[in-house]
């Protein structure tokens, strides 16, 4: 009885001190940053290392019932570098939360330069077409469109291009006997940035055993960064598009341009741009009347 009746002093005790709109705020803000670090890792190799995590406590609990003296002297040395051991396990999901907060409304203003319309539907028109001819012919390629996600460190592990995109340089540059076509050429704001890139490989183990190592490049990069990729299969021919990790596979040439119009939020720009051109007539006339 007395246990129980210090609980509730303590409770008591807890709840007497709880300033409501100050401890409120806090306990939300821990509950959403929980609740977005599990999103985050649910998907990625980051759970097994929790599992792992775990099991370490588990013997960490065992080692305190049994009083074993030497283990808690290594316990006491792990745990004295936890917070430095947690930052390399999860150095790349720590990586990505950044990332994102970047890419939020408020930083927006430090992002690349938006694409343009017109040179960005022109690139789009010349990738689906290669694809389409490559996808006859069972070339692969591997094309990534850059977003607000910076992709300079990908860049530069290829060739840099700077070249106006169209259906025959990207044919050229994956014809199979060309020195580039192994890589991945790289798409910014409607341009043929670089070429011959090294992609990550997803580390993920649900992938389809279908899919070779374009397609495991494709899912790292989209699971690190915000880009689309196109895929072209060298074996089947199959044409896929990825985006955030998942995979639309054997998908037509009009499919793909869709998609990119859409993740690249451009038919939403030119529709503006529409109205606003539109509008501006309707004034115009008005004036000349």
């Amino acid at each position: 009885m007395s246990a129980l009746s210090s609980f509730f002093e303590q409770v008591i005790a807890v709840l007497s001190s709880y300033r409501p709109v100050q401890d409120t705020l806090d306990i939300l803000l821990v509950t959403l940053i929980l609740y977005e670090l599990f999103k985050l890792i649910r998907k990625t190799r980051s759970v097994q290392i929790i599992k792992g995590l775990a099991i370490l406590f588990i013997v960490y609990i065992a080692v305190l019932i049994f009083d074993m003296p030497v283990m808690k002297s290594v316990f006491s040395t792990i745990f004295s570098s936890a917070l430095v051991i947690i930052i390399i396990l999860f150095s790349p999901e720590i990586r990505n939360v950044l990332e994102r907060m970047g890419r939020s409304s408020p930083f927006k203003i430090f992002a690349q330069k938006e694409y343009s319309t017109a040179t960005s539907v022109k690139a789009i028109n010349s990738v689906c077409a290669a694809c389409s001819e490559m996808s006859d012919d069972k070339i692969g390629a591997l094309i990534v469109f850059e977003r607000k996600s910076m992709l300079g460190e990908i860049m530069k592990s290829g060739t840099k291009i700077n070249a106006d995109v169209t259906s025959c340089l990207i044919r050229n540059m994956f014809y199979p006997k060309s020195p580039l076509h192994d890589g991945a050429l790289i798409i910014s704001a409607g341009r043929a940035a670089s070429a011959g890139c090294i992609l990550p490989l997803t580390d993920t183990r649900n992938l389809d055993a279908k899919f070779g190592t374009r397609h495991r490049a494709a899912v790292g990069i989209t699971e690190q960064s915000d880009a689309a990729v196109v895929v072209v299969s060298e074996e089947t021919g199959a044409i896929s598009f990825v985006n955030r990790g998942r995979i639309e596979h054997d998908i037509t040439s009009a499919d793909l341009r869709d998609k990119l119009l859409k993740t690249l939020d451009i038919e939403q720009n030119s529709e503006k741009r529409r109205v606003f051109s539109s509008l501006k007539n309707k004034k115009g006339g008005k004036k000349d009347e």
